[in-house]
């Protein structure tokens, strides 16, 4: 019999003119305590070095592929295409230009094959020059759809669930926070996740990223509320009122 080489994890990473910080990502993934895995990177027409610095890494690791888009899709094409094409049990996304720690996926791996499809950490920021910036955030053990309403408990690149869910539940492309709804919607299917209060990510605080912007990123979480999760007026508003709370305390106190 055949013997599956497939990894146990598949990390997924969507890059769009990531040259600055990708490297870093990059040796945070291949510096893993757990080896038995791959790196699937889909690069969304960059039009800086970034290629070139992913097929430097393929030359020195087997374990990186690397898929090339010609046309921009953004950030939720890319990271579905890289899902798709990834061949492992689970599926750990990392962003172009935060860090893990070394003992991240060892640690979500022990924690998952206790029944736990989702799993996600604690995490801290850092600035442009890996300096820590705000407290860390915390995570409670347990989340789920009502929590999730009006507190953002699983950051992206914390984040590793069973690839079958992966596949089954793409991110949509037509919301900003494609990663929160895609977590309430496993939440509303009865999905169970479980958290590790360790911190396990440096999440990069950068001026004109996407999370940075929060005028945005506000009226985007209200779109998502009624037209995502097709929350009423007033439950709408009590979810973006804790929303509101949770994101001063998250990211100014």
């Amino acid at each position: 019999m055949e013997k599956n080489n497939d990894p146990l994890v598949s990390v997924v990473m969507a890059n769009y003119n990531g040259e600055r910080f990708v490297r870093e990502s990059i040796e945070s993934v291949l510096s893993q305590t757990m080896q038995d895995l791959e790196l699937v990177i889909v690069d969304d027409a960059s039009t800086d070095s970034s290629v070139e610095i992913f097929r430097e890494y393929m030359r020195k690791d087997p374990r990186i592929r690397l898929i090339r888009s010609h046309k921009n899709r953004r950030t939720a094409a890319s990271r579905n295409a890289a899902i798709r094409a990834s061949r492992g049990e689970y599926v750990a996304i990392i962003d172009n230009d935060d860090l893990w720690e070394p003992d991240k996926l060892e640690r979500q791996i022990a924690i998952a094959r206790q029944g736990y499809p989702l799993v996600y950490s604690s995490y801290d920021f850092i600035d442009e020059q890996d300096r820590p910036v705000k407290r860390p955030f915390i995570v409670p053990e347990k989340a789920g759809y009502d929590a999730m309403l009006t507190s953002s408990l699983i950051g992206c690149s914390t984040a590793m669930l069973e690839a079958r869910l992966a596949k089954e539940h793409p991110f949509r492309r037509d919301f900003y926070h494609e990663d929160y709804v895609l977590w309430m919607e496993l939440f509303k299917e009865g999905v169970e996740a479980r958290g590790d209060e360790k911190v396990l990510m440096h999440y990069r605080v950068r001026s004109g990223s996407r999370s940075n912007k929060k005028e945005k990123a506000a009226k985007e979480r209200w779109k998502i509320y009624r037209k995502a999760l097709h929350l009423s007026l007033p439950a709408s508003i009590r979810a973006f009122a804790g929303y509101s709370i949770h994101g001063i305390i998250k990211y100014y106190l």
